[in-house]
């Protein structure tokens, strides 16, 4: 088991953050305007420290956020820890702290390599 590089857990918790805030504003229509007020001062990505969120409704709030970082290339076994992650955090109501994702990530099997990361050679020929 291996430290994180600084690259791998600089997207990991934008990843993560973003996950969060799609799942928090999702979230909003969960409960009346009674509690609204208070989720609306609340910030997008620590709104599920109000509720704790598991199952089918984890699975409806997190459904498509992994959508654009798979897209731009984050390697599926980083996502698949990562959503296991989020789903901690939402069924425990805890918010996201660096120094968790960081053991979370430093006890993946392998190290993981960005794309943009591997070896500049491979890369060479391609453009934006």
């Amino acid at each position: 088991m291996a430290q994180p590089t600084a690259a791998v857990v600089a997207v990991s918790e934008m990843a993560v953050v973003r996950a969060l805030e799609l799942a928090g504003n999702r979230l909003m229509s969960r409960n009346g305007r009674s509690d609204r007020g208070t989720l609306q001062r609340m910030a997008s990505w620590d709104r599920h420290s109000f509720f704790r969120v598991t199952g089918e409704e984890a699975d409806r709030v997190l459904a498509d956020v992994w959508e654009a970082p798979a897209a731009r290339g984050v390697p599926e076994e980083l996502l698949r820890v990562l959503d296991t992650y989020v789903r901690l955090l939402l069924a425990s109501g805890h918010s996201l702290h660096r120094s968790d994702l960081v053991q979370t990530l430093s006890r993946m099997p392998q190290q993981v390599v960005l794309p943009w990361e591997a070896d500049v050679s491979s890369t060479a020929s391609v453009t934006p």
